[in-house]
Formats: structure tokens, C-alpha cells, sequence
């Protein structure tokens, strides 16, 4: 069998690799048993990406093959990524496996105070859609904007979930370590983001309001007064821009009239 070993390379220069119906062959059985092309070039004795892709180009039956490797790990990769989609908590309760269609139950007081108070808890309405003793999570929503009365127990119940979810965030950046701390970070600004949507008045990001126009379009302005010379000067100023008679003041004390 024909070696495919690397011949020798100077310090520091990746050593060239010849083609061989072997080594091609090795390739494509590594490529479709999940192995990438950046894993596979650097392991020792295997070419680079590059110089495979430019095998494919020249080299047909190598280019068959190759296709044919990668579409097979294409097809493993979004098998793994489709059942790890499906094990994910939100998709599992949008599904709501183990029951029947059409309704659930009936919106009496009772159901409604149990769902508000699920809310205040921080629980979603997605969750508490996939509770089989709970109406759908669109069911929910729809109560929402139908019901007048459970539209303002929903309010309050998102209003009282907001301030569980601070206090939340605090409870988790006083427990983190470093081992969770990059993890901790997603979670805390999740939870403020959230917050802040739920309660904007609360927790939201506060910014300066610029100052209001007249209702013409105009900038309101400052009037600014500065005295320049003592009490009676100022008071002389002030009434010959009147046409009025000084103000005359006394010692010590303001000028008289004012």
C-alpha cells in the first residue's frame, strides 16, 4: 500500500501532501462519519481544506466521492440538530403532547385567580399552556383581550412577576462564581430585558427629555437679570425703562415700593 506520510518540512511550513486513491479514500470515510474538514486538516498527514477542495476540482472520482461524504455528514448534522431541537422545554409545551384538541375547561373566577397568580409567580403563559389542567396558551391570551376584568388581574399579576424577576437577578449575581459567571450574565441581562418589558415605567432605561416647544415651534428661553452697578443704579435703570419715577431705597434695605 502506498504511504501518504508527509515528506519532510522546513520549521514552521505546513509539509506538502500527495494525492492518493488511498488517502482520498480515507478522507471521505472520515467526512461522512461526522468528522469535519477543519478537524480532519489538522490532524498530521492530512492535507488543508483548501488543498482538498482543489483536489475535488481536479480530480473527479476524488470529486464524486467527496460530494458525496459531505452530503452524508450534512445529513447526520441536521438530523442531531432536529433532535436536539426537539428536546427544547418551549417547544415541548407549544406542542402539549397528551392532549386532546378543542376545549379545556371552562374561565370561571376560580381558574382565572390560579393563572394570575401562576403569572405573578414568574411563571409564562407558555408554560402554563402546556399544564394539561390549564387552558392553551392562546386561550390565555385571547381571555386577554375579551375579558375586561381578567385583562386587569393579568396586568397585575405581570406587574408583581416584574418585581420577582429583579429581585431575581440580584439573588443571581450575589451566587455567582466564576465558573457561571459568563452564564450568569446572559441570564441577568434576560431578566432585565424582561423586566424592563413588563414594567417600563418601573425598570425601563430612563432617558433626558429634551425641552418642549411653545406650540409654535419655538424653543422656550431664559430670561436672565444681572446687575451691574449698586441697589439705587440697578432701581434707576429699572425705572427709566419703565418711564417711571426712580425707586428710591432705603438705607441697607430694598428700594421702597418693592
Amino acid at each position: 500500500m502506498t504511504s501518504h506520510s508527509p515528506p519532510p518540512a522546513r520549521a514552521g511550513v505546513r509539509a506538502p501532501v500527495r494525492y492518493s486513491p488511498e488517502l482520498g479514500r480515507e478522507i471521505c470515510a472520515r467526512l461522512a462519519a461526522g468528522v469535519s474538514q477543519k478537524a480532519l486538516s489538522a490532524e498530521p498527514g492530512m492535507p488543508s481544506a483548501w488543498t482538498m477542495r482543489d483536489w475535488a476540482r481536479r480530480i473527479p472520482e476524488f470529486a464524486t466521492a467527496f460530494e458525496a461524504a459531505r452530503g452524508v455528514s450534512q445529513a447526520r448534522q441536521l438530523a442531531q440538530e432536529r433532535r436536539a431541537d426537539e428536546t427544547r422545554r418551549w417547544r415541548r409545551m407549544l406542542k402539549r403532547s397528551g392532549r386532546r384538541g378543542g376545549r379545556v375547561s371552562i374561565r370561571t373566577h376560580e381558574l382565572t385567580q390560579a393563572i394570575c397568580a401562576r403569572i405573578a409567580a414568574g411563571e409564562t403563559v407558555v408554560s402554563i399552556g402546556a399544564d394539561p389542567a390549564m387552558p392553551a396558551a392562546s386561550t390565555i391570551c385571547g381571555w386577554v383581550r375579551s375579558d375586561d376584568d381578567f385583562r386587569e388581574m393579568y396586568a397585575r399579576a405581570k406587574d408583581a412577576a416584574a418585581d420577582l424577576l429583579f429581585d431575581l437577578a440580584l439573588e443571581i449575581a450575589l451566587e455567582s462564581s466564576d465558573e457561571t459567571v459568563r452564564a450568569d450574565r446572559l441570564r441577568i441581562q434576560t431578566l432585565r430585558w424582561h423586566t424592563a418589558m413588563l414594567a417600563p415605567k418601573k425598570y425601563g432605561v430612563r432617558r433626558a427629555l429634551a425641552p418642549e416647544s411653545d406650540g409654535e415651534g419655538r424653543e422656550p428661553w431664559t430670561v436672565v437679570i444681572q446687575r451691574f452697578g449698586g441697589p439705587e443704579d440697578g432701581a434707576k435703570q429699572i425705572a427709566d425703562h419703565a418711564g417711571e419715577p426712580p425707586l428710591r431705597s432705603a438705607p441697607g434695605g430694598p428700594p421702597s415700593g418693592a
